[in-house]
């Protein structure tokens, strides 16, 4: 192109019309509802599977510990204001962590099949079966499973 030609097609260029700034202004703002809503499920999803993962790590930490020490370890869960306590056997009135409280992931209710204790023994093996379901603000369920051997799992 000559230089003629560049500077007849760069003069023309005059930015946008009104009519073309709605438009993508428009574009722009239908785009961002889409995606905050998206973003603001998959904010909730972490939230749960963060919660999922604490309660599966104090759970094996318990077990783990009363394997260590060679005493019994109690795993106390408070439904009412969702969250989880360890206590050595030997001193139930001093809990080895402070409570994790899970309503700051998000979770509403913490429902156990096998009451509000749990109980791991110094052989690795817990005291009952246990499933734990943990509910968060939209009821999406996630569910904890304890075996007899002391195993957990995140279902």
């Amino acid at each position: 192109m000559t230089r003629a030609l560049m500077k007849t097609l760069l003069g023309q260029d005059q930015g946008m019309s009104v009519a073309e700034m709605v438009i993508a202004l428009t574009i722009t703002g239908a785009l961002s509802v889409f995606m905050g809503t998206e973003l603001q499920a998959t904010a909730e999803r972490v939230y749960l599977n963060t919660a999922v993962a604490e309660v599966v790590g104090d759970l094996r930490y318990a077990r783990s510990l009363a394997v260590r020490e060679g005493q019994t370890v109690q795993v106390a869960l408070d439904p009412d204001q969702p969250g989880v306590t360890l206590y050595r056997s030997s001193d139930a009135t001093q809990p080895v962590a402070p409570m994790r409280n899970l309503m700051n992931r998000g979770i509403r209710t913490i429902r156990s099949t096998g009451g509000r204790v749990l109980v791991f023994h110094p052989r690795g093996t817990s005291s009952t079966p246990t499933t734990l379901t943990l509910e968060d603000r939209r009821g999406v369920q996630r569910v904890v499973t304890v075996s007899l051997t002391g195993i957990v799992r995140a279902e």
